[in-house]
C-alpha cells in the first residue's frame, strides 16, 4: 500500500469518527470505549501495513494482542460496570492470576515444573485465596476468624508434611493426577 492511500485511510476514519463523536447521540462512556476499539484497530492495521506485525512472530503478537484485550476489558468492566468495589478486588485478583498462568504455560515454565509441585503450589494458592477471602468479606466475630485461620494453617501444614513424605500418619491426600 502506497503512502497516499495510507494517508486517505486515515483521514477517512479519522473524519468517520469525528462524525461520530459529534452528530451520533449516544453515552460519553461508549463514544470513549469506540475511540479506544477504533485507535487500536488503525494502530494494528498501520503495523501491519508498513510489515511490523511480518516481522514479530505471530506467538508474540497473539500474546500481545490477547493481553491488550483482557486489559481493555478489565478496564472497561472495572469503569464502567457498578458493582461493589470488593467484587471487583476478587475480579482483579482471578484475572491476573489466571494471566500470569496462562503466560507461565505459554512460555513453558509451568512445564519444567513438577506436577507434584505445581500442584502443591497451585493448592496453597487457592487455599490462601479462599482464606483472604473468608477474613476479608465475610462478616463474624474476630475470634471465630482466629480459630478458623489457626485450624486451616494447621491443616494445611499437616497436608504439606504428608505430601512431601514427612509425616506419614495421615491418609495421602491427592490433588490434581497421580
Amino acid at each position: 500500500m502506497d503512502l497516499i492511500s495510507l494517508v486517505v485511510v486515515l483521514i477517512v476514519v479519522g473524519v468517520l469518527l469525528w462524525l461520530v463523536n459529534n452528530y451520533i447521540p449516544m453515552d460519553g462512556r461508549i463514544k470513549q470505549i469506540l475511540n479506544i476499539v477504533v485507535i487500536i484497530a488503525v494502530v494494528l492495521w498501520l503495523l501491519s501495513a508498513f510489515g511490523v506485525l511480518g516481522v514479530l512472530p505471530m506467538g508474540l503478537v497473539s500474546v500481545v494482542v490477547s493481553l491488550i484485550v483482557v486489559g481493555l476489558l478489565l478496564w472497561l468492566v472495572n469503569t464502567y460496570i457498578p458493582m461493589e468495589s470488593r467484587i471487583k478486588q476478587i475480579l482483579n485478583l482471578v484475572v491476573i492470576i489466571a494471566v500470569v498462568l496462562w503466560l507461565l504455560n505459554i512460555f513453558g515454565v509451568m512445564s519444567a515444573i513438577p506436577p507434584v509441585l505445581l500442584s502443591v503450589v497451585v493448592a496453597l494458592v487457592v487455599v490462601g485465596i479462599l482464606l483472604w477471602v473468608v477474613n476479608s468479606y465475610i462478616p463474624m466475630d474476630a475470634r471465630v476468624k482466629q480459630i478458623l485461620n489457626i485450624v486451616v494453617i494447621i491443616a494445611v501444614v499437616l497436608w504439606l508434611l504428608s505430601v512431601f513424605g514427612v509425616f506419614s500418619g495421615i491418609p495421602q491426600i491427592y490433588i490434581g493426577k497421580r
